[in-house]
């Protein structure tokens, strides 16, 4: 016999603290006939499922019960695989209602397994509470269900089926149908049995709590104050958005999640780090872990006054094209440890490549303040900045035509200024004017 418990998707965890509905599914066909440790498999369940339903009942008065049977209606001749009926729905202090109607029920017909969970999920009259069907079978189908195919539906229909499956006098060959919906507990003994019975019950109606570990690059659990989003990982919904918190004694705050939806976790680190399909154990305390040794980037810039526009910095892995962010100069940033290229976007631009970063360390870039070079024209004219990188002439700026006055901000450095008047359009009225740029200083020219 099988044992199987599946919580049904919640849009949030703040449903553990509603009401709990619990519905009790029991196999009633034939095949419960079979006898185990002395008593039949059906006397035996209905035994423990008494006992449990009494027992919840009585100590938490926010949790109603229900009982659905199949197979008990149609003897196994009629081949009924629609045999199926809730025959106590829920509501409160009902668990003699459910004892007397255990009593009543006789084993007999087919096992419609997959036909009797897709009926279920129409008996919960709150489906924003914490619902959770309790399956109790041989695990023996016969109408030709699909369990693990029936799983992956409901998955995709955002309803996720969570199993504890215990099983009763199983072969192998029936433990394996089982083994694609989750954990399994192979019960040897009617006490065993009970003891599952507890363990199911405890982990639907406890809170389901997680520690997310962000480690450094010795393991520890060092890194924090980043954000996380933890999305369902079967429709990608958001579910849960944190900025990563320690304790006072560097303990990572403790979150109350939602155990019916399986996660894919983003660390918003730069770079980001994912970790995909996080399955949570019901009712018990989960860690998580992942590495995310970070190390800061500090562009420290003098003379940088309020309001003024800064030259934002580039940055990409190294060796590699995709843009990862932009950072502003006069700012520090946290970046996952590794190597990076940078691309400053003074004038001239700066490219420094496989800059590391260290973790717990900061690796600083010193920007230097740009000059402004003045230019004013006696004629109008074209004019452009150049300077030698290497053995190369390169263009730095080009101003187009000059009338008036004209400014540019350039980082410090040797220059020459290219320029040819309007008037004549000779080329060999060009001129070349050599410029040296200074740190805050202006640097006016006379063309």
């Amino acid at each position: 016999m099988v044992f199987t418990f599946f919580q049904l998707a919640e849009k949030n965890a703040a449903a553990q603290s509603k009401d709990a509905y619990l519905l009790f599914v029991l196999d009633a066909s034939g095949s419960m006939k079979g006898e185990w440790k002395g008593k039949s498999k059906f006397e035996l369940a209905g035994e423990i499922l008494s006992k449990t339903v009494d027992s919840i009942t009585q100590s938490n008065q926010k949790v109603q019960c229900a009982l659905r049977a199949f197979g008990h209606q149609s003897p196994r001749a009629a081949n009924n695989c629609k045999d199926t009926k809730l025959e106590v729905p829920f509501s409160k202090a009902n668990a003699s209602s459910i004892v007397q109607r255990l009593k009543q029920i006789h084993p007999q017909g087919q096992t419609p397994i997959e036909f009797t969970l897709k009926q279920s999920l129409k008996d919960f009259p709150d489906s924003n509470a914490n619902n959770a069907i309790i399956l109790i079978t041989d695990g023996n189908e016969t109408c030709g269900g699909d369990l693990c195919k029936l799983a992956s539906e409901m998955a995709s229909k955002h309803i996720a089926l969570r199993p504890f499956i215990v099983g009763l006098g199983l072969n192998d060959s029936l433990k394996k149908k089982f083994e694609c919906l989750g954990n399994f507990y192979d019960v040897q003994s009617e006490d065993m049995f009970s003891s599952a019975m507890r363990v199911i019950i405890t982990r639907v109606l406890n809170p389901t709590t997680c520690q997310i570990n962000l480690l450094d690059a010795y393991g520890n659990a060092t890194e924090t104050n980043v954000e996380m989003t933890l999305y369902d990982h079967h429709t990608r919904q958001v579910k849960y958005q944190f900025i990563h918190t320690l304790s006072s004694r560097g303990t990572p705050d403790t979150l109350v999640l939602d155990p019916k939806f399986v996660y894919d976790l983003t660390v918003h680190s730069i770079p980001e780090v994912r970790k995909t399909e996080m399955e949570l154990v019901p009712g018990t305390h989960n860690i998580v872990a992942a590495t995310v040794p970070m190390g800061t980037l500090d562009l420290p810039m003098d003379g940088i006054q309020a309001g003024a526009v800064v030259p934002p910095c580039i940055i990409r892995r190294a060796g590699e094209q995709e843009i990862l962010h932009v950072q502003d100069a006069g700012t520090s940033l946290r970046y996952l440890a590794g190597s990076y290229d940078l691309e400053i976007l003074t004038l001239p631009e700066i490219f420094l490549s496989n800059i590391q970063i260290e973790d717990a360390k900061t690796t600083s870039i010193k920007i230097a303040r740009s000059g402004i070079l003045l230019l004013t024209p006696s004629e109008s004219g074209v004019a452009s900045v150049f300077m030698e990188r290497g053995d190369t002439t390169i263009k730095v700026y080009d101003f187009g035509s000059v009338k008036q006055q004209q400014t540019v901000n350039l980082q410090p450095g040797k220059y020459s200024v290219i320029y040819r008047p309007d008037k004549g359009k000779q080329a060999e009225r060009t001129r070349q004017i050599p410029v040296q740029i200074n740190s805050g200083k202006t640097t006016s020219i006379r063309l």
